[in-house]
């Protein structure tokens, strides 16, 4: 107690009854449940894009190995840069694959596109709400949907165009790294534009995607994103 405060606990705030004993309503902090807390709490990053402003909510954002429902860097920059009119965006069908928190494909879906936002199954819990409260009176309705990389292609049609893939902050895995590259072959065709934005974060791990992802496509044109330097890139690229 803080010196010259005055103790105004009364009876009924004292945890302990009249026995003694720590009463069951009472809620004990201990180390383990403050760091559960830390752990698991949620937060409200506020944006401005497209004329709009959009609330992104995110979870378990004291959770180092949370990262689907956590806002990266790359993501606002890579919605930046779309908002910029780079490239023709309205009534486009877009997939964006590990949509995360969602923000990049609310910004694509707030310039007019056609879009579908995927991710693993325990990550739509988040994406759907965000994408739900921030979509609101759009040209075209945003569709939320779950998507393994390699796994779950059998849902979405062979026959369907899209005339982009989107992907942010994608490589954090080398094990997906395969699925990730079937997935992007299955959904595209030739005339389908990909565009993948990532942060360079571990050099190995990256070049190995690097190398995978140019052996598989045409690399167009390597774009460097708003004040971003060279850690920050989004790659171009086409079906060979």
């Amino acid at each position: 107690m803080p010196i010259g405060a005055e103790d105004t606990t009364s009876p009924e705030d004292d945890p302990k009854g009249a026995d003694g004993e720590i009463s069951e309503d009472v809620v004990v902090w201990t180390r383990e449940n403050i760091y559960e807390m830390m752990l698991n709490r949620s937060r409200d990053q506020n944006f401005h894009f497209a004329g709009r402003d959009i609330v992104i909510t995110e979870r378990n954002v004291g959770d180092q190995t949370a990262i689907g429902t956590r806002l990266w860097t790359t993501a606002e920059v890579f919605s930046e840069y779309l908002e910029s009119g780079v490239f023709p965006l309205e009534d486009k069908k877009v997939i964006e694959l590990g949509a995360g928190t969602g923000l990049v494909g609310i910004v694509t879906s707030l310039l007019g596109a056609d879009v579908t936002l995927t991710d693993l199954p325990d990550i739509i819990y988040n994406l759907e709400p965000n994408v739900s409260v921030n979509t609101r009176g759009v040209k075209h309705h945003p569709t939320v949907c779950p998507l393994a990389w390699g796994v779950d292609l059998h849902a979405f049609p062979k026959a369907a165009h899209y005339d982009y893939i989107i992907g942010s902050d994608l490589i954090y895995d080398a094990d997906v790294f395969e699925g990730l590259i079937q997935t992007i072959k299955y959904l595209s065709d030739a005339e389908t534009t990909i565009l993948l934005g990532f942060h360079l974060r571990v050099p190995d791990r990256d070049l190995k995607f690097l190398n995978m992802f140019t052996d598989a496509f045409n690399v167009v044109k390597e774009h460097e994103l708003p004040r971003q330097g060279k850690a920050v890139r989004l790659y171009e690229a086409r079906t060979k």
